[in-house]
């Protein structure tokens, strides 16, 4: 599994949030767990403003899925699951939003293809290529980039996904 590299300025995203384990209800890859209801929020907040979508955000086509961890992650299992699209500079989200300011940073985009999409992707990434490449995490979140390319579950083997890594060169 080998990423390709791009650097990209500040990212506004606007959308919604869930703190918590998301797979306390339904584990694993499915539309039943909260990172599922998060994206049918998310769907029926952009198909009801359908028209102010065009001032609001940069492509209503393309949205991001952030997965951020803090220090207690990896003990309780808890984060965060943003889901949105990118803010149009200048433009003013409604109250029922959320922003995240994701920093300018270098990204490690791994792209998964069909069963991967839904395999054990975070343990190639993160327990074997980054400890064995020059690179570092930057911050502790990935983005799920989806820009119709992910076709739904029940057509993986149609879909692929790309996974942006916030990366730095080893100190």
């Amino acid at each position: 599994m080998e990423p390709r590299f791009i650097t990209r300025d500040a990212l506004h995203l606007v959308g919604f949030s869930f703190y918590g384990d998301p797979f306390r209800l339904s584990p694993g890859w499915t539309e039943e767990n909260e990172i599922g209801r998060l994206w049918v929020r998310f769907a029926a907040y952009a198909e009801q403003r359908r028209d102010q979508l065009a001032d609001l955000v940069v492509n209503p086509r393309i949205a991001y899925e952030v997965h951020i961890y803090n220090e207690e992650t990896m003990t309780t299992g808890l984060f965060e699951v943003f889901v949105g699209a990118e803010l149009a500079k200048g433009a003013q989200p409604s109250l029922d939003t959320l922003v995240k300011v994701l920093p300018a940073v270098q990204y490690a985009v791994f792209t998964l293809r069909g069963e991967e999409i839904v395999g054990d992707w975070p343990l190639a990434i993160y327990q074997e290529w980054l400890p064995q490449s020059a690179y570092e995490m930057a911050h502790h979140f990935h983005i799920q980039y989806h820009d119709g390319s992910f076709k739904g579950f029940d057509r993986l083997s149609e879909s692929s996904l790309d996974v942006y890594v916030p990366v730095k060169l080893r100190s």
